[in-house]
This record gives C-alpha cells, structure tokens and sequence, in this order.
C-alpha cells in the first residue's frame, strides 16, 4: 500500500535490538497535557505528512545530529544524509569521554566505518583512503534488529522517498495530531506515525488511537519538511530526537566506500 514505507520507519524502530537496561534517548516522551490534545490528522496535516518523505528527497542533502544510548554506551552522531542518493556520513562519537570521532559511512543495507581522521572539525571531504588502503575502512551489514544506533541509521534513509505517500489512507489509519511546536525558530506540527496500512477502527483495532502506541513522532514544518524525528526505539519509553537541517555540502559527489 501507499503508506508502506512509512509504516515500516515505525516496524524498524519498534523491532530493534540493543539493551533496554537504560533510557535511549534525551526527548520526554509526551506529557500529559499533549496526550490529551491529541486527535486525529486534518486534511492539511495528512497532505503533509504524505508529501514528507517526498519533500526530504527533493531537498537533497541535509544535515544530521542525534544522541542515543545503546546497550550501555552512549553514541553521538553529526554528519549529512543525502536522501536522493540514500547516502549517510558523520563523525560518530562512543562515549563523551572526549576521544576522537570515529567515520561511519552507510546506505540502507551496509555501513563502513574509519578510524579517526587528525585534525577533522567535521566528516572530511572527499572521504579518506577511498583509492588507497583498502583496509582502511571496515564494512558490514547494516543491522537494525540488533543495535538501536543501526536502526536510527536505517530509520534515517527510510525518511526520504521519490513519491508522495497517500492522503487519504494515511488520514484513514491511527496516524494522530501530538501538538504545535517550534524547531529552532520554526513553527512544526509534530505528529506521531501510523502503526499500521490498516483504517483505525476503534472497536477492533489492537492499538490505542492516541499515539501512545507509535513509535514514531515528526516533526513537520509547514512546507512538509521533517526538521526532527523521534524514534521510541525498541518498545523504551523515552524518544530518541534525531535533528535535520540545511546541510551546504553536496558529499555524495564524493566516491564513498561501499558497505
């Protein structure tokens, strides 16, 4: 169905691995005073909530930061994502102990990673030892059922498609309004994501229809542009906020080493 990658961003998140033992991420999960104000999309919010992916991937490349924990370690990523060529790369941090960054490069099924680079503020460009050493970067299966940072990678290129979705199911599935917000100055509508291709019924649905269940939220400003996503990974109560801005880099014209 039309809605189908959207509803599997949320099938990822939901399914991955990693442990539970601690809070994943940094964004509250909604208050009580959001919950209550939730309601079903209007027309407007699923006009632009189906034109989202769409609206990524015509902007090309964006810039990317979140923080997370995994299994105990806590991860942060700065980088780009270029949703038109489903390409990712950032400086990944393990820990905050200070240590140097390492370079991750990922598409949606591998990911290759670098040592640190001396000196490197941001991801260098081009990529370093992409004709030389090819030992130099280690590449793997990008597995988001095992590691709650590889499913946020994966979740992060399912965010960009090169067609609308449709409006009229996603306004017919639990898909539903959370509150109005701003994003640096910018005024979005977050909305939480359908859990399912299915029309919400209330009588026999397995879900709540309040988006207590999604494991989703957009943040969508007001030219269907995702300026965040928070992911509720692996069924934990807290979100983890991914944050997406404008990016003046165009690294996908650079060779990156394949994963």
């Amino acid at each position: 169905m039309a809605t189908s990658v959207a509803v599997g961003i949320a099938l990822v998140a939901a399914g991955c691995g990693g442990s539970d033992e601690e809070p994943d991420g940094s964004a509250p999960a909604p208050t009580t005073t959001e919950a209550a104000d939730v309601r079903p999309l209007t027309t407007d919010e699923a006009q632009r909530l189906a034109m989202m992916r769409f609206s990524n991937y015509t902007a090309g490349v964006r810039s990317v930061q979140f923080e997370l924990r995994d299994s105990g370690q806590t991860y942060r990523v700065d980088g780009w994502v270029d949703f038109a060529a489903a390409l990712g790369y950032a400086h990944v941090w393990e820990g905050l102990d200070g240590e140097p960054p390492t370079l991750v490069a990922w598409t949606k099924i591998g990911i290759s990673s670098h040592d640190p680079v001396d000196g490197a503020d941001r991801p260098p460009l081009p990529p370093p030892n992409t004709n030389g050493d090819a030992t130099a970067w280690t590449s793997s299966e990008l597995a988001p059922d095992a590691s709650r940072l590889h499913a946020a990678l994966a979740t992060i290129l399912l965010a960009g498609h090169d067609r609308p979705d449709n409006p009229v199911l996603l306004q017919q599935t639990d898909a539903r309004w959370s509150h109005s917000d701003t994003v640096d100055g910018t005024p979005v509508d977050v909305l939480f994501g359908p859990t399912s291709d299915e029309p919400y019924d209330a009588a026999t649905s397995s879900t709540a229809g309040d988006g207590s269940d999604a494991t989703v939220r957009y943040w969508i400003d007001g030219e269907s542009l995702l300026r965040r996503m928070e992911l509720r990974l692996g069924g934990a109560g807290e979100w983890t906020a991914i944050d997406f801005d404008e990016a003046d880099v165009d690294f996908a014209r650079h060779f990156l080493p394949a994963a």
